[in-house]
């Protein structure tokens, strides 16, 4: 019985529909419709900023549609800096709505060209426009054929100008005492004279064994200085949320930025510690103290957030880089 009575209603609607005009459908509001959400920021590399424009096709009547296509001009003083197409042949159902979204990337190197020749008053951010229409197939439906197929739309964004970059310097390994090593070794099963050689070597700077430090529980220091810079002029805060290095056996090791781990100026230097304990990284520190064998690669998650802009809270940034063994300093 509640099938049928459903037919029924769909039966009615679709006849509805044939006997109305295109005016009339327009005057009941069942002409399709385009709606935009803000641009979004979606994410930072070392390369630009990728946005998101997200928008979403209403279709009020009983029958499905499609999008034949969505083409957009981002704009920037009038001039067009890149074309977009997307969408084709996506389904809009029957008294329904279809979200998709337009992705697109703005280059660092373009941003900071544009600043450097812009008519705006401010330097911080540029002002860019997305201009587009999404183009409807109705497929063949009676009368609705006649309604626009071509849907227009049209909004502004900010862009910030600000080119970011993350470098190592200053790598180096702080030894522990003489008597610090020689303890440990003892500690570890090792004869006092011997204990005492080996750590008289480590301290002169000679190389050891890949297993001098079997069985043995010390803990080396490992630091150095994450540089952080933004060529652009945008106020920003650059937030390391978490740093680790990796060895070249695949051994993850969480490092310690501490409580000074954000930037607000244009530059600044986030200084990162390490223990790096032997019972769990020794043949890694014999690599750093003989300086042979593979490099390790250190990574750090990041976080930017721009003051004047609301919709672009604490956007993650990756950063990875090998750092040679040969780099390492070492202190005594």
């Amino acid at each position: 019985m509640k099938k049928n009575y459903v037919v029924s209603l769909l039966a009615a609607a679709l006849a509805l529909f044939v006997l109305f005009s295109c005016s009339t459908l327009k005057e009941l509001g069942l002409a399709p419709s385009v709606s935009l959400k803000a641009v979004s920021l979606a994410s930072v590399d070392f390369d630009g900023i990728t946005f998101n424009c997200d928008y979403s096709v209403s279709n009020p009547l009983p029958v499905g549609i499609s999008i034949k296509k969505v083409a957009a001009d981002v704009v920037y003083e009038s001039n067009t800096f890149t074309s977009l197409t997307a969408d084709e042949g996506v389904k809009v159902k029957a008294l329904g709505s279809q979200t998709n979204k337009l992705s697109f990337k703005v280059p660092y190197d373009t941003i900071l060209s544009f600043a450097s020749s812009s008519k705006s008053s401010s330097k911080t951010s540029l002002p860019f426009k997305i201009n587009g229409k999404v183009s409807l197939d109705f497929n063949g439906a009676a009368l609705a054929e006649s309604l626009a197929s071509d849907l227009p739309f049209s909004v502004d964004f900010d862009v910030p100008v600000f080119k970011p970059s993350l470098s190592l310097s200053n790598p180096k390994v702080q030894l522990p005492s003489l008597t610090e090593l020689k303890d440990s070794f003892v500690s570890g099963g090792m004869n006092i004279v011997k204990a005492a050689t080996v750590a008289a070597a480590i301290i002169g700077g000679q190389s050891v064994a890949d297993s001098v430090f079997d069985g043995i529980d010390l803990d080396f220091k490992v630091s150095f200085n994450l540089n952080v810079a933004n060529s652009g002029s945008a106020p920003w805060k650059y937030v390391l949320n978490s740093c680790s290095l990796t060895t070249s056996s695949g051994n993850a090791i969480q490092l310690d930025a501490g409580s000074n781990n954000e930037i607000t100026s244009s530059s600044g230097t986030i200084p990162v510690t390490a223990k790096l304990n032997t019972l769990t990284a020794g043949k890694f520190i014999v690599q750093l103290l003989n300086k042979k064998g593979g490099n390790p690669t250190f990574t750090f998650d990041s976080g930017l957030s721009f003051t004047e802009l609301s919709y672009a809270p604490n956007i993650p940034l990756a950063y990875s880089k090998e750092v040679p063994l040969s780099n390492f300093g070492i202190s005594k």
